[in-house]
């Protein structure tokens, strides 16, 4: 017989530095009436969890950053990251 598991949210409201397998997508955007790229092949985000789901991570993005540069000057304050997007999370 299957056990049922207690569902237990064990990132909500911790910070973390999340680890992609595959970079975000570069799109273009308004920032203070310039228009900017998003930080190419960016792997990594850093922030505050703010939902831990069955599906994946809702983040408060503060950081972003790939393997040479940090963007911190996001277009988004919130993202929900898919766990089959994640390789890893460092919890601070």
């Amino acid at each position: 017989m299957a056990e049922h598991r207690e569902e237990r949210e064990y990132l909500d409201g911790k910070r973390v530095e999340i680890f992609l397998n595959t970079p975000l997508f570069r799109f273009r955007y308004v920032f203070n009436n310039e228009e900017r790229e998003l930080l190419e092949n960016a792997v990594r985000i850093s922030g505050v969890v703010l939902r831990e789901k069955r599906a994946g991570l809702l983040v408060k993005a503060e950081e972003l950053s790939n393997m040479k540069l940090t963007e911190s000057e996001l277009p988004f304050e919130r993202i929900f990251i898919p766990y089959g997007k994640i390789d890893f999370v460092v919890v601070s």
